[in-house]
């Protein structure tokens, strides 16, 4: 039976078993070029809705990978990893399906594989759940799939999926956890007794000296032009740096934390980068609405913000506050990271950092 391109995606989704069964005679390249559709399609939604559409609640991992290229650049970058990993992962798969008696080919493991990703494409752009309930979406068609086209029982067939899915995910666990719990002599980099990192050649950045006692320096460095936050390169920023304090010492991987972003604008331009700040803040909708609050009075222009509820893993959901200001042709913000935020620390924070500023 022949099947549009849009027969496939509502089949794959509604009508699995007999979708597959349909297609076992199917070439592996007309899956590919189907396959290849989908993943430019998606790629090209994706791209347009990142940069089109600032305020859309989008994943937080593509709003913060969509800074760090222009959009063709992007869009190139995600149409290779949504093309290359599920060949990759079709080929991982093949070998447990062998295993447990699969006889059809690689072939049809990777017909499997790349009309299993359509829930993928699908589920993916859902706040929240986003990547990972659009990768676990995957498996169920997969294993319709290899039971349907290897000619295997669920058992089995569910077996190989499983196993195949199994082995990544420990060792995906097993290396969070010793980053997690790794002593701290193994994560040297995580301690602020030791001594502080060097701070680099920027006159606005605060050292260990310029810091209250309550806090230590973390880590600093400059950021490279070709990945310059994107909004702040459309306004001509010259540098940008950043810098994280810890606010317990020692400091672990666990630690509350204070980002501080310094970027260096041509005259005018970072006033308009904390307008943009304003702009953005403004715009959040629940369940990430952002609470406006009186502002220290710094520089020419000084934004402050309470964002309820973000942050995860470990720490948990937390409140983060921000405040950003713009002194001449220098921009600075100053971000809480982690529970119990100190917000007259944050203040005491940016005041100081003001000071510095001629």
């Amino acid at each position: 039976m022949s099947y549009s391109f849009v027969q496939k995606i509502t089949g794959i989704l509604f009508r699995p078993a007999q979708t597959f069964r349909n297609l076992e005679d199917e070439h592996p390249g007309t899956a590919l070029i189907h396959f290849l559709k989908l993943s430019v399609l998606f790629s090209t939604l994706m791209t347009a809705a990142l940069y089109t559409l600032p305020h859309l609640l989008t994943p937080k991992k593509w709003a913060m990978a969509s800074q760090a290229f222009q959009p063709l650049d992007f869009f190139a970058v995600l149409a290779a990893i949504t093309i290359s990993v599920p060949l990759l992962v079709g080929i991982w798969l093949h070998l447990w399906v062998f295993l447990f008696g699969g006889r059809g080919g690689i072939g049809q493991t990777l017909k499997t594989t790349m009309y299993s990703y359509t829930p993928f494409f699908v589920i993916v752009w859902i706040p929240v759940i986003g990547l990972f309930g659009g990768a676990l979406s995957t498996l169920y068609p997969q294993a319709i799939g290899i039971r349907e086209l290897h000619h295997l029982s669920s058992r089995r067939a569910n077996s190989a999926v499983v196993a195949a899915a199994f082995f990544p995910a420990v060792a995906l666990v097993g290396v969070l956890i010793m980053a997690i719990f790794a002593p701290a002599t193994l994560l040297p980099f995580l301690s602020g007794g030791t001594g502080s990192p060097a701070v680099p050649d920027c006159p606005y950045l605060l050292n260990q000296s310029d810091l209250p006692a309550e806090i230590t320096y973390f880590s600093a460095h400059e950021v490279d032009e070709k990945i310059i936050m994107r909004d702040a390169r459309d306004l001509g920023c010259l540098k940008e740096y950043t810098e994280t304090y810890a606010e317990e010492k020692p400091s672990s991987a666990s630690s509350r934390r204070i980002t501080h972003f310094v970027l260096i604008f041509p005259p005018g331009n970072a006033v308009k980068m904390v307008q943009e700040d304003d702009a953005f803040y403004s715009g959040l909708v629940p369940p990430r609405d952002a609470e406006k609050l009186p502002a220290p009075d710094l520089g020419d222009l000084c934004i402050s913000y309470r964002t309820p509820g973000i942050g995860s893993g470990t720490n948990g959901t937390y409140d983060s506050y921000c405040i950003a200001f713009a002194k001449g042709e220098v921009y600075e913000r100053f971000i809480t990271i982690g529970p119990d935020p100190d917000y007259d620390l944050l203040k005491d924070l940016a005041q100081r950092a003001a000071a510095k500023i001629p």
